[in-house]
């Protein structure tokens, strides 16, 4: 059936703001990149469409930093941490030998304040409240984005841009090309609503049960309960979830969930929802996964109140913290280079090297997760954040220039950090020398860096 159109009548659109750089996008990937520019002295303006920074890790909220390496995850995604153990602000903190990182949950609310106040201090301005309704584009060059927001339509314009949206927004309304889902069918990773978090809870009874489960069924845990007491933490679970799922008691078909919490209060956090076979780019998908997402961590909560011991006076508590669901994977927009997962799980080195990662290959897959753990540190290549359809823009965090499957290692937080701030100050170095962001000197960049 052919669709239905109509035809808008001509308009002016107010010029808001003319800056040098541009960041669409307030998550973690975004916040570095404002950061990145605007200290090395770029006018810049970070533009979400939220009413606070942070996406995922704030939205959902996915509020933990996954896969963390020291000696890789440097300067601005230090210090994050630096600022939220200042305002007591680092909920756990332990390594995890299954990704070969640190863990690191934090308070939703105290990284929302700190990124604002980063943002302040590092001279960039900042846009909330606004969606991206198109681009400007002139040639190989955006030259900015149309907005909507409480003060009407307006354009921003800007000799740089940076799409840190996550699904490549920018990129995509600028006829850049791009990929979603896997080679074989275009299926995505899955959606999740984390949660819930319930009180009431016998931490000390759920924490011997998990113990007792992980010795009895050792293939069932993928993560593992904590050793740095008082936190716990444990994943998998699967043959529970089988047994309910045969009486029809529970509302997903998914073989994993995820408990966490601490010995000596009477809370504990219990995640598993898992929305598949969706598209993040379509509305009504995500409407779908909206909803669905609901009624299966109501499901999930009954569960945990009858197979798992210490939850059975659990009452969910309500989240200020959620706003939507959490979107692992939609658009990837090529670029110069294609990362793959062999050059992921062969750890492979480049030249233009602007971050380094560790991350594992975690796939959330229709059918269930797929799990490659990595031993060494692989590159990502400066090129990977230049669209090969356009000159002056540059994508960072979720949507660089990745397959399907090495997605699933630099999708996690601290990476989108490290590519967010390369982007960030690749900006401005394109803006100083007065030259393209693809031909860049890549040793200044990297000094700039301090790769």
């Amino acid at each position: 059936m052919q669709k239905q159109h109509i035809i808008e009548p001509k308009r002016k659109t107010v010029v808001a703001e003319s800056v040098d750089v541009l960041v669409a996008g307030g998550g973690v990937a975004g916040i570095a990149a404002a950061i990145a520019a605007a200290r090395n002295g770029a006018r810049t303006l970070l533009v979400e469409a939220n009413g606070f920074l942070g996406g995922t890790a704030t939205a959902v909220p996915m509020n933990w930093f996954g896969a963390y390496v020291p000696e890789l995850h440097k300067s601005i995604m230090k210090e994050f941490l630096k600022g939220l153990e200042k305002k007591e602000g680092i909920i756990q903190k332990f390594f995890n030998p299954v990704t070969n990182g640190w863990l690191i949950g934090f308070s939703v609310d105290q990284f929302k304040m700190l990124a604002a106040k980063m943002i302040e201090e590092a001279g960039a301005k900042l846009l909330l409240h606004t969606w991206i309704a198109g681009t400007i584009v002139k040639g190989r060059s955006v030259k900015g984005i149309i907005v909507e927001n409480k003060s009407g339509r307006q354009a921003i314009l800007a000799k740089v841009v940076v799409d840190a949206t996550g699904d490549g927004d920018v990129a995509a309304r600028a006829g850049c090309a791009y990929e979603i889902g896997r080679k074989k069918d275009g299926k995505t990773q899955g959606m999740t609503l984390v949660g819930p978090i319930m009180e009431g809870v016998n931490t000390r009874k759920l924490f011997d049960f998990m113990s007792a489960y992980r010795k009895k069924y050792p293939g069932e845990i993928l993560e593992f309960v904590s050793d740095r007491l008082p936190f716990f933490v444990a994943s998998g679970f699967k043959g529970l979830l089988e047994k309910a799922r045969k009486k029809g008691e529970l509302h997903f078909d998914y073989d994993t969930i995820w408990i966490n919490g601490r010995l000596g209060t009477d809370r504990a956090e219990i995640d598993g929802s898992f929305v598949a076979n969706v598209d993040g780019t379509n509305a009504r998908d995500l409407t779908y996964a909206e909803t669905e997402s609901l009624k299966q961590l109501e499901s999930l909560e009954k569960f945990a109140k009858k197979y798992i011991p210490g939850f059975e006076k659990g009452k969910a508590l309500d989240r200020r913290g959620w706003a939507s669901v959490g979107v692992r994977e939609t658009r990837r927009i090529m670029g110069d280079y294609l990362l793959t997962e062999e050059d992921v799980s062969r750890a492979k080195t480049f030249p233009d090297v602007i971050a380094r990662n560790l991350a594992p290959i975690d796939i959330h897959a229709p059918e269930g997760q797929k799990f490659t753990t990595l031993k060494k540190a692989y590159d990502i290549p400066y090129r990977c954040l230049i669209p090969k359809d356009r000159d002056n823009l540059f994508v960072a965090g979720r949507c660089i220039s990745v397959t399907h499957e090495a997605l699933a290692s630099t999708r996690y937080m601290p990476c989108c950090i490290a590519t967010g701030e390369a982007a960030g100050a690749a900006a401005f170095l394109a803006l100083k020398t007065k030259i393209i962001p693809r031909k860049i000197n890549i040793t200044l960049l990297q000094k700039l860096l301090k790769i």
